[in-house]
Order: C-alpha cells, then sequence, then structure tokens
C-alpha cells in the first residue's frame, strides 16, 4: 500500500489488521501493553532516562498502520462520534479520543474530544509545554518534526486536530479530515492542505512523555 508507514524495527506481535476484525485488534494491544507493563514496569531494573524504542514503535505501528487502516476513509462529520470504524462519522477530536481509547488508555471520550486541541494536550500531558511551531516556515515546520524524532505526536490547529506519526523516515498527518468531508486520512505533512491552511501549529508528544507512557502501561 502506497500510504503504508514503514517501520524501522517493527516490534508488534500481529499480522495486518486487514486479517483480523477489529475488536481481535484491540484486544491484542491490550495484551501487548500488559506485556510491556510486565517488562518494564515490574523488571527489577527499569529503564531510568527514556522509554524503550520498542514501545515507540509499537504505538508508531498501532497508530499508523493497525488502527489507521480499520478507520480509513471513514467519513468527517462536524458531529460525528461513531465508535466503529467504517459505521457513521467521526470529528477530528473524536477520532484522536477514540484511538487512544483503543489503545487502552483511560481517557474520557467525549469530555477529550469537545474541549479546544489546546485543552486536550494539556489533559494528556500536563507537564509537556505545548511547543509552538506556528512561526515557521512549512518547510522548517517539517523539518523541526524531524529533528524531534521518531514517536507519534499530537498536533493542534486553528480548529482541527490530529496525530503527527514520524517513522524515521517520514511525518506522517494521521486525521479525520474535514477538507471536502474526506474523513480519515493518512498523507505526508508536506501534502496536508490542512496543515498547511492553518495558521498555528502547537505540538505535543505522546511516546516522549514518560508520565503519559506509564499511565498507558498501567491501564
Amino acid at each position: 500500500m502506497k500510504d503504508k508507514i514503514h517501520v524501522v524495527q517493527p516490534v508488534t506481535s500481529w499480522d495486518s489488521s486487514e486479517t483480523k476484525s477489529y475488536e481481535v485488534l484491540k484486544k491484542e494491544i491490550a495484551a501487548s501493553r500488559k506485556r510491556f507493563f510486565i517488562k518494564y514496569m515490574q523488571a527489577d531494573t527499569p529503564f531510568k532516562k527514556e522509554w524503550p524504542e520498542e514501545i515507540k514503535y509499537f504505538w508508531i505501528n498501532a497508530i499508523g498502520n493497525d488502527l489507521y487502516h480499520h478507520w480509513k476513509n471513514t467519513p468527517w462529520d462536524f458531529n460525528g462520534t461513531t465508535t466503529e470504524p467504517g459505521q457513521g462519522t467521526i470529528a477530528c477530536g473524536f477520532f484522536v479520543a477514540t484511538l487512544l481509547q483503543d489503545m487502552g488508555l483511560k481517557v474520557n471520550r467525549r469530555k477529550l474530544s469537545i474541549c479546544a486541541s489546546s485543552q486536550m494536550m494539556r489533559s494528556l500531558v500536563p507537564k509537556q509545554p505545548l511547543r509552538n511551531l506556528s512561526q515557521l516556515s512549512y518547510i522548517n515546520f517539517n523539518e523541526k518534526l524531524k529533528e524531534y524524532g521518531i514517536g507519534v505526536y499530537i498536533i493542534g490547529l486553528d480548529y482541527h486536530t490530529g496525530f503527527i506519526v514520524n517513522d524515521g523516515k517520514e511525518n506522517w498527518f494521521i486525521h479525520s479530515n474535514y477538507i471536502g468531508r474526506k474523513g480519515v486520512t493518512k498523507e505526508t505533512v508536506t501534502n496536508s492542505a490542512a496543515l498547511k491552511s492553518s495558521k498555528t501549529r502547537w505540538i505535543v508528544s505522546l511516546t516522549g512523555d514518560k508520565d503519559f507512557l506509564q499511565r498507558w502501561l498501567n491501564g
């Protein structure tokens, strides 16, 4: 597939999500999360400063490949709240909150979905300052994302939000695209009309935030 994210070191324990149901995929994600918990949270010598790369690649692959391929082309609507990929419609905030919930993170899906993207980001990573990239040229914006390194991020725009996924080769924008009511889309940052048209661009890292990942592992 042309929009397949090519992760350098994939660590997921399942085959392509296209061969299984969404419910099975969510169960396998939950099982993997529990294995990570046992491996890292109950270890005698847990990591000190940074989370292991395999957890970052797990998130990259889960958000950017497996979950996305189920949600791909699910229509956008301002009032969309579906929890079932391919059925109904999904607004941008609900898309982000739903994927986080399906990753196994305990969130108030509705509350998280309807607040401003800045509030969403602060509630998910309260100790992490929001990075304001609004003043950068678009080329420099993409280069700055590369500097931040591999991982999964949330970006807040004028009236929109979604995931930025840096897989080490490309920066991807994964979101429920309101332009032309296209719906759930994965596109390179350099080719995203939604990103380019926004005057504001704020970003936080999910996979680079220790407190966030610990909360995820704890379930």
